[in-house]
């Protein structure tokens, strides 16, 4: 289930976003503690789904400034004015806590514990001594992701409530621990929070409740699944998910794509093995996992990059399906052999693209800017020359990649390559996909430039990743239509 938690300050707004919560929501949640003079009988009587009522403490992460018999008593209102289930923090005072779980005969109790600050060791200790207070409570346990692998013991304590036949909510705040919000409804969780709106977040990390909807599907019935997801760092801006979850539900399936934050690549892949199928790997870690797989294809490793890891008969193969779809991109307008390709950049965009123009029999010229030992050593790779970006006016060219990150959003501005160096005929490809038109394309367009759009490439190597993890054709059709929608 998504519930979706009503935070403004004032009524008439808490209303008005009830209204709109529902739409998306399968429980809601008023955090009384945060609406200003809350009329419980007008919260609960407006609603058309299951509440949830829930006043904390600053202590717990709330605004509640009252004694805590005050804040006790406004929940045993709540549940005599029908509520779903009150929520109370297991470190109430005990006397005022047992009176609240002996309220479970007029509404559930979710019994919660949070820290704010970190993930305890042994969580499954707590987790048992909050199984042991009487009744049919549901078992909250909140902690905050300092690593990635944090999340692992949530998985764990959802392991083991399925085997008790507890009902359990449990997962990360915090950027690293968004995994474990998307994950934890699918592993058995009661419920996950998302947000009505970005500003209106009840706790770090907390993911649009539109986005779990409708990108992640977490509400929808699904039988066995496997996960898939993008490593890198960071992963925020990461279009994976949008068009890999489109895919999947696309073609009917019941995996899932998840966004993996990860400081270090070698801990996450020991951690984390049991639990993913394949993966996409970005900035850093392209030439870093290599060594962790038990094989990798030919053009990855001549690449000496990896963007796609595939479990193949139980064991980890890499593949590099940048340079395929880059590849696929450019042969759509023009045949490669003996024309002049002038590549932007020297790092792992401009590897992997460089040896497929290499293997058609291109003539390359490689630029680089601060890091002209990489340059070098890329062009020595590629048996080709490397010339500063300086020089970029001297050079002579059919075609023009900007594999740099130059024009990326937000430095929407920029632009690798000088406009008077944009002849009529030249083909100008830019890897740089957010935004869609970057500032080369535009000048480029206006000088009468053949241009493609980084778009390209970003669709043709997901879609071959697709194929890749489910051996299935991947509906490049749908992709591409994510992608546009949410670029847009």
């Amino acid at each position: 289930m998504i519930c979706v938690p009503i935070t403004s300050p004032r009524m008439p707004q808490a209303l008005e976003d009830l209204a709109a919560a529902e739409a998306l929501a399968d429980i809601v949640e008023f955090r009384i503690d945060l609406i200003q003079d809350p009329d419980l009988a007008a919260l609960i009587g407006a609603a058309r789904k299951p509440v949830i009522v829930t006043n904390r403490t600053k202590l717990e992460g709330g605004q509640f400034r009252g004694t805590d018999e005050q804040r006790v008593d406004l929940l045993r209102q709540a549940a005599e004015l029908g509520a779903g289930f009150i929520d109370i923090e297991v470190s109430t005072p005990r006397d005022l806590l047992k009176s609240v779980v002996e309220m479970g005969k007029k509404s559930g109790v979710i019994l919660s514990f949070h820290d704010f600050t970190k993930t305890p060791d042994q969580l499954a200790g707590l987790y048992e001594l909050m199984c042991e207070f009487p009744g049919d409570n549901v078992i909250k346990i909140v902690t905050y992701a300092q690593n990635i692998t944090d999340n692992l013991q949530i998985f764990q304590l959802h392991e083991r409530a399925r085997r008790d036949r507890r009902r359990l909510i449990s997962f990360c705040m915090g950027e690293k621990g968004e995994i474990s919000r998307i994950l934890s409804p699918l592993f058995g969780g009661f419920l996950t929070f998302g947000a009505l709106e970005t500003g209106k977040e009840s706790a770090p990390g907390q993911i649009l409740a539109s986005t779990l909807k409708h990108v992640y599907r977490v509400d929808r019935p699904r039988g066995a699944f496997k996960i898939f997801g993008v490593i890198g760092n960071p992963v925020s801006k990461s279009m994976g998910p949008v068009i890999h979850n489109r895919a999947f539900g696309e073609t009917g399936s019941p995996d899932i794509y998840v966004p993996f934050l990860v400081d270090n690549v070698e801990t996450f892949f020991k951690g984390f093995e049991p639990y993913f199928e394949g993966l996409s790997v970005t900035m850093p870690f392209k030439e870093k996992i290599p060594p962790l797989l038990d094989a990798v294809e030919d053009t990855a490793k001549k690449i000496g990059a990896v963007n796609t890891v595939v479990r193949e008969k139980g064991k980890w193969k890499g593949y590099n399906t940048d340079c395929i779809g880059a590849l696929q991109a450019l042969e759509a307008h023009t045949r490669l052999e003996g024309k002049r390709v002038l590549i932007v950049g020297s790092g792992g965009t401009a590897k992997a693209i460089g040896h497929g123009l290499a293997q058609r029999g291109a003539k390359l010229t490689v630029t680089y800017n601060k890091n002209k030992e990489r340059g070098e050593q890329l062009a020595r790779e590629l048996d080709c020359r490397a010339v500063p970006a300086s020089r970029l006016g001297e050079e002579t060219m059919d075609v023009l990649i900007n594999c740099s990150p130059v024009g990326m959003s937000p430095n929407i501005g920029e632009s690798p390559v000088p406009a008077d160096r944009l002849k009529p005929g030249m083909i100008v490809f830019d890897s740089v996909y957010n935004p869609m038109e970057t500032r080369l394309l535009k000048e480029a367009k206006a000088a009468g430039c053949l241009v493609i759009s980084g778009i390209e490439l970003f669709l043709n190597q997901a879609a071959a990743q697709f194929e890749l993890w489910t051996g299935a054709p991947a509906p490049k059709a749908a992709m591409r239509e994510a992608l546009m929608d949410k670029l847009q």
